[in-house]
């Protein structure tokens, strides 16, 4: 299934270049129990991952706080904490990550090794949250308040499964009786495109729209999880994910 989850979303990628491209990273932390990024986003939960430096005094300071926050948002938001040091290019152990664990009680945090300093660009401490509703990057920086309000605002217990209307100009999407529903759309020819995990299409149709809504028969889909590309004869092109339970 995480092949397959991993297809999917390397489809999705390629359909957005428009926006910031994430690609999939899997880690493993010192139990031994693996995640990657792709298959957290897709429980609609944002995902917050802490580049932190044993070696760092700001890091340190703030991994209790850190902590508190993961506990008391982990129901949407899931936190990473990829574990590194800042002043030397020596890769860490396990022993340094479950003192760390132990010293700033990261119960709530999936810590692990960031051996290859994958998050560890210019320096510690730095978050980087992205965003479970197009699997984009939508924060990098060294603001641990900035990450933590853009998570809070990204955060919905809904979204990946039916996205939530915004404002009257956000386009969304939404199921209703066998159909998908698509809002908020543009007064122009639109190409709607359906894919399903192996990026196989397996609905296309071209339409005029009449007002900001259209509905897509969705009654002969299995199961699972599909995305919907739609795209306007202007500038306007939207992709989202939903599920037929």
């Amino acid at each position: 299934m995480k092949k397959l989850y991993i297809t999917l979303f390397s489809f999705f990628l390629l359909t957005t270049s428009s926006l910031a491209q994430v690609q999939n990273q899997t880690v493993t932390d010192c139990n031994s129990l693996t995640k990657d990024m792709y298959s957290v986003l897709t429980t609609g939960k944002v995902l917050v991952v802490a580049s932190k430096g044993f070696d760092c005094s700001i890091c340190k300071s703030k991994a209790p706080g850190l902590q508190s926050w993961a506990a008391s948002h982990k129901l949407s938001i899931e936190v990473w904490g990829a574990m590194t040091y800042t002043y030397n290019s020596n890769t860490p152990n396990c022993s340094n990550v479950n003192s760390w664990k132990s010293s700033y009680g990261w119960n709530d945090i999936f810590t692990f090794v960031d051996a290859n300093r994958t998050w560890y660009g210019a320096g510690t401490p730095q978050y980087f949250v992205y965003d479970p509703a197009d699997s984009t990057l939508a924060y990098q920086g060294f603001s641990e308040s900035t990450a933590r309000t853009t998570a809070q605002n990204l955060s919905n217990p809904s979204i990946g499964i039916q996205e939530v209307k915004i404002s009257q100009k956000t386009f969304f999407i939404s199921q209703s009786d066998g159909y998908l529903q698509l809002h908020n759309l543009p007064s122009e020819p639109v190409d709607v495109q359906i894919f399903d995990l192996t990026g196989k299409v397996v609905k296309s149709q071209k339409v005029s729209v009449n007002g900001d809504i259209m509905r897509v028969s969705i009654t002969n889909f299995k199961s699972g999880l599909y995305l919907v590309k739609v795209k306007g004869s202007g500038r306007f092109e939207k992709v989202k994910k939903f599920t037929v339970q």
